[in-house]
């Protein structure tokens, strides 16, 4: 089998265009949410948003080809009068090229989240996807997610 390896990166050129497939795919289940995709107000995007303290871009390659990102947050919160303290690795997002999925590399990608969470001493990783992403629900479930919230909408006549 062919090296993974994970990179950590600032180059937001590149997360803007790894980023593509996922952003079409979540425009083309929720078109009346998902601005369409534009490189060049997804790299503006990306240019301020890498860099904020605690967040992590992550390249993964296969040999030597970028095919995919995961964007994780250190969620670190104190306790207070309505919560305990929290200490949580939340994913924003996890993206991998359309060519390579459904060959195993996103499940590479969780089992590397998850060791990096356990060697920051981690005890847990929470990620959310929309309802409608029925593949999303069955991939999650398979590695061991278990539900934790919902959110509900209601629409209303304007």
């Amino acid at each position: 089998m062919m090296e993974i390896t994970f990179t950590p990166t600032i180059d937001a050129r590149l997360i803007a265009r790894l980023n593509r497939s996922i952003h079409e795919h979540h425009v083309h289940m929720n078109p009346s949410f998902f601005a369409e995709y534009e490189e060049e107000k997804m790299y503006e995007a990306f240019s301020t948003l890498i860099g904020r303290p605690g967040h992590h871009y992550m390249v993964m390659q296969l040999e030597a080809t970028p095919i995919g990102y995961i964007w994780f947050e250190e969620k670190v919160g104190e306790a207070n009068a309505f919560r305990q303290a929290v200490r949580v690795v939340y994913i924003h997002h996890i993206s991998i090229d359309p060519m390579y999925q459904r060959n195993g590399y996103g499940r590479r990608v969780m089992e590397w989240m998850e060791q990096w969470a356990l060697d920051h001493q981690f005890k847990s990783i929470e990620l959310d996807y929309w309802m409608s992403n029925t593949d999303a629900a069955s991939f999650y479930g398979e590695i061991g997610f278990t539900p934790k919230r919902q959110i509900v909408v209601k629409k209303l006549e304007e």
